[in-house]
């Protein structure tokens, strides 16, 4: 299968994960047993994992908050697994700039919030910078359309 093909069975996938192969092969010409054979080869390599896109307001968590920490170095390993094992941790990224994680989380209200900080005080923080997330304008779409292949040159 060419290169085009699958990044336009990938943008399927990204659409709608619920997606029987059945539409997709009506809807790509690709055989079923051929997008099969994709998807499990695509599953834990390309595709890290199918998930969905939750509105948290929805269930109550009123606030979503992305925090830029900077850590002494001594700290930052500890620190790490700190935000892979909370619960209030959406995601983590290790990024660079003056700062060495951003942070997504999701709370309820303000007093969670602090309480998130209160807990991350015993790691010694440099530097940490707060945003709150109003609304969700665009999330998880690139490689979701068709356009993206043009993008990236496989489809003219």
């Amino acid at each position: 299968m060419d290169k085009t093909k699958e990044l336009l069975l990938l943008s399927y996938f990204r659409r709608n994960a619920r997606e029987t192969l059945t539409k997709i092969s009506k809807k790509t010409k690709i055989p079923v047993s051929t997008i099969f054979d994709k998807l499990k080869k695509y599953e834990g390599n390309i595709i890290n994992k199918h998930t969905c896109l939750i509105n948290f307001k929805k269930l109550g968590f009123n606030l979503k908050v992305n925090i830029l920490f900077k850590l002494k170095k001594d700290n930052r390993e500890d620190f790490q697994e700190f935000l892979k094992k909370h619960s209030k941790v959406n995601s983590v990224f290790r990024i660079n700039n003056g700062f060495d994680y951003l942070v997504e989380g999701i709370f309820r209200d303000i007093k969670e919030l602090q309480d998130f900080g209160d807990e991350t005080e015993k790691f010694d923080i440099a530097d940490r910078k707060d945003f709150f997330i109003l609304d969700d304008i665009k999330r998880e779409d690139f490689l979701s359309k068709e356009i993206h292949l043009e993008l990236i040159g496989l489809n003219s």
